[in-house]
């Protein structure tokens, strides 16, 4: 099953949708002629319905040559997904990785500045008044400012070493989210994928159940008790599945928490 890339190229949100994928005359034909082998052939078997006319029970699910080729075909279809989507976030997962590694580091540097800066003390009083050798006949706010020139240089460093911290962790937060964003966009378009994948299928078996039940000798009694098998979606594909958000998936999805 081919997959369709070309209404993907277009970055703008108002672009034409894709197309469905397309159930070529060939297939239908196909579909319907394994409908109409398998009814001639008594596939699958029906035993007996104990329970009348109208009245509700259980059916069955029933695999025939057909049923079981076509949903292998959707199941290896939705597994080329998985593994193109295992590619393709394969990069921005790694990168998410170092990204969160880098805000441990960046918040812990942030609050090392601002305890740093916390616990810088101002001069006493008696420490701006203190005179050194020199100034003895040096006016009282100089000798202030003097004293007090080391405390704001030093604090001034201080708040700067903070501004660049928390600036530091702005961005790291930023990118963190786009790359979550990123991850995201492509596990919604890989669900989307295998969600057409499995609506084409179940599309086909539509086709070859009708042909079937309309061809076989006990056509109604197999309508009643029997359902037809064919592929499930997959649990990565799943949009509430909360492993899919958190990248923790038995099957394989790099993991993005």
């Amino acid at each position: 099953m081919a997959r369709q890339t070309a209404a993907l190229s277009y970055p703008h949100w108002d672009r034409r949708p894709a197309d469905p994928i397309r159930y070529r005359l060939t297939a239908r034909i196909a579909d319907w002629w394994n409908g109409r082998q398998d009814a001639r052939a008594g596939l699958p078997a029906v035993g007996s319905d104990p329970a009348p006319r109208g009245t509700p029970h259980n059916r069955s699910v029933a695999f025939t040559p057909h049923l079981e080729k076509l949903r292998r075909m959707a199941n290896d279809a939705m597994h080329h997904e998985l593994v193109h989507l295992q590619q393709e976030v394969a990069g921005p997962a790694f990168q998410l990785a170092r990204t969160e590694a880098q805000l441990v580091e960046a918040e812990q540097a942030l609050v090392r500045a601002r305890e740093a800066l916390q616990n810088l003390t101002a001069p006493t009083e008696s420490e701006l008044k203190a005179r050194r050798a020199g100034e003895a006949d040096t006016d009282e706010s100089v000798v202030r400012k003097r004293r007090l020139a080391p405390y704001l240089e030093r604090r001034a460093g201080l708040e700067a070493r903070r501004e660049e911290a928390e600036e530091a962790l702005v961005q790291l937060r930023q990118a963190r989210a786009e790359l979550r964003e990123r991850l995201a966009r492509s596990r919604t378009v890989a669900a989307a994928r295998a969600q057409r994948i499995h609506e084409h299928s179940w599309r086909r078996i539509g086709s070859y159940w009708q042909r079937l039940v309309r061809k076989h000798p006990a056509g109604e009694q197999l309508n009643r008790t029997l359902l037809p098998g064919g592929p499930e979606m997959p649990s990565w594909a799943h949009p509430t599945d909360e492993r899919v958000a958190s990248g923790d998936t038995a099957d394989g999805l790099p993991e993005t928490t």
